[in-house]
């Protein structure tokens, strides 16, 4: 069994079952500093967001564009994150354990930072590839049967994946949970020791990178195709002078 422990230099000594220590220097900032810096970002980031928010939902023309849909769906994830999992990480590092100890809180925030951390990535994935797809490919959408298929089926897909995910894992999970009140998200949920749901986790996200990776590059080549293109139709025009 690990046991993880903070010393007054905020380094943390990882103890395995053979009574080996390795210490880990975690940040050399001190964590009231780490406290301020992050509650004085805190504020206007959330904010902003209601903000940025408000705009998209109350502007017609803006909440009908496809290419916000996925900027939305990343907004409010964001905020999610921002009201409920910096908050937490605030108190632990003020205090130095989790507060309140009850085992709901470190069920949400567990919850929060692994499902909206995981979700936004696969949020930013996504908006690349439509990105590309509205912009070289904006024939696949040009119908409401197309449009459905190529832009709101994936973008509900990926949400319920992340958001079912993670609902199954952390909150019926096949192991028991035993939280740590004194480490951040209270030592993590169960699951992560399992190397066949990890596996199974890391095998989809590899999948949807390598596609996003696929799609910049074809539009990488395209552009440049497009460029040289340019290029030399330029070129031909100022010979022929």
């Amino acid at each position: 069994m690990t046991a993880i422990s903070v010393n007054d230099s905020f380094i943390i000594e990882v103890n395995d079952t053979e009574s080996s220590s390795i210490t880990i220097l975690f940040t050399s900032v001190p964590p009231m500093a780490c406290f301020w810096i992050m509650l004085i970002f805190l504020i206007p980031s959330i904010i902003c967001s209601f903000f940025l928010l408000y705009n998209l939902f109350f502007d017609r023309k803006l909440r009908n564009a496809l290419n916000n849909h996925v900027i939305i769906a990343l907004l409010i994830v964001g905020l999610a994150f921002l009201l409920l999992d910096i908050p937490n990480y605030l108190i632990f590092t003020r205090l130095g354990y989790v507060w309140p100890q009850s085992t709901g809180i470190c069920y949400l925030w567990c919850f929060v930072n692994l499902a909206c951390f995981n979700l936004f990535g696969f949020l930013m994935v996504w908006a690349t590839i439509e990105r590309h797809i509205l912009v070289f490919h904006n024939h696949w959408i040009n119908t409401q049967i197309k449009c459905f298929l190529i832009h709101y089926l994936p973008l509900t897909i990926i949400i319920l994946y992340c958001l079912s995910f993670y609902t199954i894992v952390i909150f019926f999970p096949s192991c028991e949970n035993e939280f740590d009140y004194t480490q951040n998200w209270c030592a993590y949920p169960c699951y992560s020791y399992d190397n066949n749901i990890l596996m199974f986790g890391i095998g989809f996200t590899w999948c949807i990178r390598h596609l996003s990776q696929d799609k910049i590059m074809s539009s990488f080549h395209h552009q440049r195709a497009h460029h040289h293109r340019n290029i030399h139709q330029y070129h031909g025009i100022d010979s022929s002078r």
